[in-house]
């Protein structure tokens, strides 16, 4: 299978997984913010200042949003899962929230030009193709204002996995480069896509399209991208980086 064709398929698995579990956000899931997460988040607003426009990219089912809600910002979310923004909006219905508003966008489709005084994007960019990353993160700095303030993870945990995985996935005849995560997510996918409770945490990981890039491959894409890193450190899984356009 060719490459492009390839990360179609995984795009179109990762989406019809999400939608299929999305029902059981804010119900089966915890919905508990990890203490760092909390500690950038709050960084984030103080940066971001007078309440403003957030961007929450990759917002899932909200999460997060109900913070920046608090700060007095407006918010508009977006993520692929039709199915994670429609739990979002259950959370978050529009006539008690008219400052937020929630749109069916891929990351790497964004075409925002300085609309934002801050963008976040939680815990979802792993997803992203190589391809994808350095574009979203361009797309990121567009869709700021001037001085701009972006917060973003990236997934750090499995760093110790990736050269034996991508060996494997090369034997499997996967079309694959270093950093991605892909050697199970077939067999685990067939298992977990019709169960009706949520599967263990390894098993739904390994049933999801992953990418793993360097942290200093993601400090050379911000500054290709305009973005000055302000702060960044490692929490439990992800390491955070604070930022702000140029």
């Amino acid at each position: 299978m060719e490459r492009a064709e390839w990360l179609k398929k995984m795009r179109s698995m990762a989406e019809e997984l999400y939608d299929h579990f999305s029902p059981l956000y804010w119900v089966d899931w915890g919905v508990s913010i990890e203490e760092t997460h909390q500690e950038f988040l709050q960084k984030f607003l103080e940066l971001v200042g007078k309440p403003g426009v957030i961007l929450s990219a990759g917002c899932g089912a909200g999460l997060n949003d109900g913070i920046l809600l608090e700060a007095g910002h407006s918010v508009v979310g977006i993520d692929q899962s039709e199915g994670m923004l429609k739990r979002a909006r259950q959370h978050y219905p529009t006539e008690r929230f008219p400052q937020l508003r929630y749109e069916k966008m891929g990351m790497q489709e964004m075409t925002f030009h300085e609309e934002f005084d801050g963008v976040t994007c939680i815990d979802a960019l792993e997803h992203n193709f190589p391809e994808d990353y350095p574009l979203i993160l361009r797309g990121f700095s567009q869709a700021l204002k001037p001085g701009g303030v972006l917060y973003f993870t990236v997934d750090d945990s499995a760093s110790e996995e990736l050269e034996a995985a991508y060996q494997k996935a090369k034997a499997m005849g996967l079309p694959v480069v270093y950093g991605e995560l892909v050697d199970r997510v077939e067999e685990s996918y067939a298992k977990v896509i019709h169960m009706q409770q949520l599967p263990p945490g390894d098993l739904a990981d390994s049933a999801v399209y992953h990418f793993y890039p360097s942290l200093d491959q993601v400090r050379q894409w911000l500054d290709q991208a305009g973005m000055a890193i302000v702060a960044e450190g490692s929490g439990k899984w992800y390491h955070h980086f604070l930022t702000k356009k140029w």
